[in-house]
């Protein structure tokens, strides 16, 4: 997919944080998370989707019909963070997964994948990831693939050049500092 595809995407996704987990350990946070489910919708009462109690992170699109919950995975220790990931994709098709974090590539990874990513480091208590637009799950509302992988960083400086060249250069470096941690995490990881 067209990077810039995303950037005219109607965009509306509910999400639902759910829990805290210290961020010296993150058995505390799967220790934490119990599975109900509780069934809601959209504001137009279009689609119904599922939030997952219990879980770090849930959301649906009444847009892309995708859904995507996820918390950390039983083996996840703070060497090797693990992410649980299900969800539904845009065909409708239900899919778990285990995203190991350390390995998530911001130049190629799918938006499930970023999503993981951008929630760990929310918990982990990384200012700039979490007060963050969430682009990464901006591809819910779009007709990218939850489960497909693109390049976020192309996405990202072109959506802040998008901004800086509408006049809006501090919204623009608020990307780009989102941007940063994701590229510097993996570096580290590696």
């Amino acid at each position: 997919m067209n990077v810039l595809g995303l950037q005219g995407a109607n965009y509306f996704a509910v999400k639902y944080p759910i829990g805290s987990a210290s961020g010296k350990n993150i058995r505390n946070a799967s220790e934490q998370s119990r599975v109900t489910g509780e069934s809601s919708s959209a504001h137009n009462g279009n689609y119904h989707g599922t939030l997952k109690m219990g879980y770090l992170h849930s959301e649906f699109s009444p847009v892309s019909g995708q859904e995507l919950h996820m918390k950390y995975d039983e083996s996840s220790t703070d060497d090797d963070p693990v992410m649980y990931v299900e969800g539904k994709d845009i065909h409708g098709k239900a899919f778990t997964q285990k995203v190991h974090l350390n390995e998530v590539d911001a130049e190629n990874a799918t938006p499930a994948e970023m999503t993981a990513l951008r929630v760990h480091l929310a918990q982990q208590g990384d200012k700039s990831v979490k007060t963050s637009s969430g682009i990464p799950l901006m591809a819910l509302g779009s007709h990218q693939d939850v489960n497909t992988a693109m390049d976020f960083k192309q996405y990202y400086e072109n959506w802040a050049s998008s901004l800086e060249n509408a006049g809006f250069k501090q919204n623009a470096g608020i990307y780009i500092s989102e941007l940063e941690r994701y590229l510097f995490f993996h570096r580290t990881k590696k």
